[in-house]
């Protein structure tokens, strides 16, 4: 979507608290303007989605950053001064810190996009679902390390093809690899002390005979000044943004992967030269581990493994092998 929200949002006067009903101050949604931009008498930013007559009326759904009414009644005032009342559904940020209402708008954006100016309620229903677990992955624990997300990112934004690594990244939540595409899988292992010993689980490095399993392996180190997290989100953010479903699926596995801390981690700063220098690729058929198999009895095998010794495999290996290795080769090297 090419119109800011945030700016259209500020634009909007705080509306006049009335009696009873819910009342705003809103704007048609550039490009899909049977939708509404909204500010609520509190001042937070809302979605107003327009349904079709007769759909169903869920129930309400209430989290911490996220509110949802389904066909409410509106009274809506326009920049104009004109009125509309109109029923429409609800999306509201119900965060009391302003300082989430910019991601807020930011995170719907694309799911208005997705939706379209005139959507199904199951179209609706299912967008819904995917914010909600989006909102709650806001307030859960983290799932990986703040070094860990960085290297992920820095693999999206480095290689040759950002838009299928970002479509292969965490699309399922219990994957045992960090970027799947049908048979090709790809594990990002990070160090901070320039030594590529990586922890495994044995799960990720038992490929079968129809899959190949790949380590990316890169040296991660903070430093001030560095390239921060928040700006390689930007970046990877704006090469997916004209895809609207793959953006939303983005958001959903950066949120996930940070959970409540997400915030406090977005100014962490890494060194990208680094990084860059020291990224390598090899295969885990390849890589130190314990025996295989194991007893039956035992599971859930978690190891160290020292990959000094591994033969990396060339960048023009890799782009014969398939549609993610070849994407996951950094731009413009031999």
């Amino acid at each position: 979507m090419a119109t800011d929200l945030a700016l259209l949002f500020e634009s909007l006067v705080l509306p006049l608290a009335q009696p009873s009903g819910d009342n705003f101050s809103a704007i048609p949604i550039p490009g899909f303007e049977t939708h509404r931009l909204a500010k609520d008498v509190s001042g937070a930013p809302c979605l107003l989605l327009r349904q079709p007559a007769g759909a169903t009326r869920p129930a309400p759904i209430r989290l911490q950053n996220l509110l949802v009414a389904y066909d409410v009644p509106c009274t809506i005032t326009f920049p104009s001064g004109a009125k509309e009342q109109e029923s429409f559904t609800i999306l509201r940020c119900s965060d009391a810190d302003p300082r989430l209402f910019a991601h807020f708008l930011k995170i719907v954006s694309p799911v208005v996009a997705a939706l379209g100016a005139m959507p199904t309620s199951a179209a609706v229903r299912q967008a819904i679902s995917g914010l909600v677990q989006l909102f709650q992955a806001l307030t859960a624990p983290a799932k990986k390390s703040i070094q860990g997300v960085w290297a992920e990112l820095f693999l999206i934004r480095n290689s040759s093809n950002p838009m299928v690594l970002t479509s292969a990244w965490h699309r399922l939540r219990d994957e045992h690899f960090d970027f799947v595409a049908g048979p090709e899988r790809l594990e990002v292992k990070s160090s901070s002390n320039r030594r590529r010993e990586h922890y495994f689980s044995l799960a990720q490095l038992s490929s079968t005979r129809l899959s190949r399993v790949v380590i990316a392996s890169v040296f991660v180190e903070r430093v001030g000044g560095g390239f921060s997290l928040r700006r390689l989100f930007e970046e990877v953010r704006s090469q997916v943004v004209d895809n609207p479903a793959l953006a939303v699926q983005f958001d959903s596995s950066f949120y996930a992967a940070l959970g409540t801390g997400w915030a406090d981690v977005m100014d962490e700063s890494f060194d990208w030269e680094l990084a860059e220098e020291s990224l390598a690729f090899f295969d885990a058929e390849l890589v130190p581990r314990v025996a295989n198999p194991v007893p039956p009895t035992v599971t859930d095998v978690r190891f160290r493994s020292d990959l000094s010794g591994v033969t990396p495999i060339r960048h023009h290996e890799l782009r014969a092998a398939g549609v993610l290795f070849p994407a996951a080769t950094p731009a413009g090297k031999i």
